[in-house]
């Protein structure tokens, strides 16, 4: 039976090192965490909503954390229905307003922060504050600054690249057509596509450059047709017409396990040598692309991997090869699946994933700076990461950063599975950011952590 995470966990959350031992067998079926994107964007809707909405199985975590708190700082209420954190009920605000000048903490939650800019405009002044400096503090966000400048706010960021602290004067905001790059991130997009029915006017949004990420791009879409909001556009993604006149509904929405997160458990188990090995994974959502282009990749990889409604179930012990991969379509993936390709037969190319070098690490450098401290060989590159697998394993033995980033950690994990020596990770209570009870899973499965 599968121990319950508060009750039998043995693990400090806060101690900031974790030792990964060497692991052959990891057999188990853990509660997922349920995704970030959803989350965000389910608790936003329900906040410009009228009304009551309730978000059930939110995402715990510091980003939830953080986005609570904004979206209450815009106005609306929030309050957990039941004891488990379970359900969210939302009182939504509808269009934002407020006389007084408002602070919003974002914590180090960079979706938090741009989809919440565009909607903050509305406000007669909003300051966005960090305390992650180093980190958050770091993410440009000019190009979606100069977007709502546009449309008649007035945006005050922290140097040439829009870095916090940043302050907007806005509230009376029009439509008419505006254009948005998509080259560093889709959440810019995002943030005008969630601000766009709140204008009073209709909203023209053109992209340019390459649009990162466009899955992201599907999942707001599809959040906004849940809440009500109609959003013409075209197949490309690069022209979006957003009528006015149109309000955010009050719903029940329901938010599925995460993907990001159940690609690290998924690598875990792939790169286990002992044939026995096997994890099964449930509310995922077979139809989402982000799912599609995993679910494809590990199976390029060579790992058996069944696909059952909103279950998947993956087998250890196959020897896994080399891989070609769009990075762009699953970009949250990558870095447990960087590592699982490490102990793979040949070469794997992870290619189009510049964007990860804006994340809450350089997620390429950094990545790759640690898997080569650990005994992998890979080679980053401005836009990829190249990686020679080893199915013999490696050295390990070793510390390896974190760098503040909880997907690093969880790349840096897997890899210490395959370690002769194992790896001690450093700067681990950052996996609070998505995943808070990750180490305390790995340990169930089978893993020594301590």
């Amino acid at each position: 039976m599968w121990m319950q995470q508060n009750e039998h966990s043995t693990i400090d959350q806060h101690e900031g090192k974790r030792y990964i031992a060497p692991t052959p067998f990891i057999r188990g079926a853990p509660d997922l965490p349920s995704s970030k994107y959803y989350t965000l964007r389910y608790v936003l809707a329900a906040t410009l909503a009228r009304g009551v909405s309730t978000v059930s199985l939110p995402a715990i975590s510091d980003d939830s954390e953080a986005l609570f708190r904004s979206c209450r700082a815009l106005g609306a209420e929030l309050s957990w229905r039941d004891g488990q954190e379970r359900i969210l009920h939302i009182r939504g605000v509808g269009r934002p307003f407020c006389g007084q000048p408002v602070t919003i903490n974002v914590g180090n939650a960079g979706a938090v922060l741009r989809l919440l800019l565009g909607a903050g405009a509305l406000l007669t002044e909003v300051k966005f504050i960090t305390d992650h400096p180093q980190s958050l503090g770091k993410r440009p966000n000019r190009e979606l600054l100069e977007a709502l400048n546009s449309l008649g706010s007035r945006c005050v960021g922290t140097g040439s690249e829009g870095y916090l602290p940043i302050t907007i004067h806005g509230g009376a905001l029009h439509g008419g057509q505006v254009t948005i790059s998509g080259a560093r991130s889709s959440q810019y997009l995002s943030s005008l596509l969630f601000l766009a029915p709140l204008l009073g006017e209709a909203l023209e949004i053109d992209v340019t450059d390459d649009l990162k990420s466009q899955a992201l791009i599907h999942v707001t879409l599809n959040v906004l047709r849940e809440a009500g909001i109609v959003v013409e556009h075209d197949i490309g993604l690069r022209h979006f017409s957003i009528a006015a006149g149109q309000e955010y509904q009050p719903r029940e929405y329901c938010v599925p396990g995460d993907y990001p997160s159940a690609a690290a458990l998924l690598a875990a188990c792939a790169v286990a040598t002992d044939p026995a090995s096997e994890i099964t994974l449930t509310r995922l959502r077979p139809d989402e692309e982000i799912g599609v282009e995993l679910t494809r990749a590990l199976r390029a990889m060579g790992a058996a991997l069944l696909v059952e409604g909103d279950a998947l179930r993956l087998r250890g012990g196959r020897r896994l090869r080399g891989i070609e991969m769009n990075g762009d379509v699953a970009i949250d993936c990558i870095p447990a699946l960087v590592a699982a390709a490490c102990f793979a037969e040949g070469e794997s190319v992870f290619y189009n994933i510049e964007s990860l070098h804006y994340k809450e690490s350089d997620r390429i450098n950094d990545l790759c700076a640690e898997l080569r401290r650990a005994g992998c060989n890979v080679s980053p590159r401005s836009d990829a990461i190249i990686v020679r697998g080893q199915p013999q394993g490696v050295e390990g033995g070793v510390v390896v950063d974190g760098h503040s980033d909880h997907r690093l950690l969880m790349a840096l994990a897997i890899v210490g599975l395959r370690s002769r020596r194992g790896l001690t990770l450093t700067g681990t209570e950052h996996i609070a950011k998505s995943y808070p009870h990750f180490f305390e899973d790995l340990q169930c499965l089978g893993v020594e952590v301590r």
